[in-house]
């Protein structure tokens, strides 16, 4: 699984899954930042990555869109630092190996996780 990390995502959480053997791309590496959600979105189907963001507006993207997507996973913790962050999505991510995120939204905080 590829992931693409949105530009609200700290690069100490992209530094932390890529030393956990994560495929892992950061919008800044790639000069996506301060794009609109539809070309982050475009990318990250082209070249077929599950979004991580904190950015709600993904919720209302895929809502109205029916663009073909690997999925994304949006972050609402109450606290965003980048510990805690990196901590419970390697936990979901371990716990999830298998999971099929194709065209599907994830919603995770730290009492766990729902999936759309």
């Amino acid at each position: 699984m590829k992931f693409l990390f949105d530009e609200n995502i700290s690069k100490t959480v992209t530094q932390r899954l890529r030393g956990a053997g994560f495929d892992v791309t950061h919008v800044l590496d790639i000069g996506l930042q301060s794009k609109p959600d539809e070309d982050i979105m475009a990318y990250a189907s082209k070249e077929q990555c599950v979004i991580l963001t904190h950015d709600k507006d993904f919720g209302n993207l895929l809502r109205f869109s029916l663009q073909k997507h690997s999925g994304v996973i949006m972050l609402r913790f109450h606290n965003q630092t980048p510990q805690n962050v990196a901590t419970h999505v390697l936990n979901f991510l371990s716990k999830n190996e298998t999971l099929q995120l194709q065209s599907r939204l994830v919603i995770l905080r730290e009492g766990g996780w729902r999936i759309i």
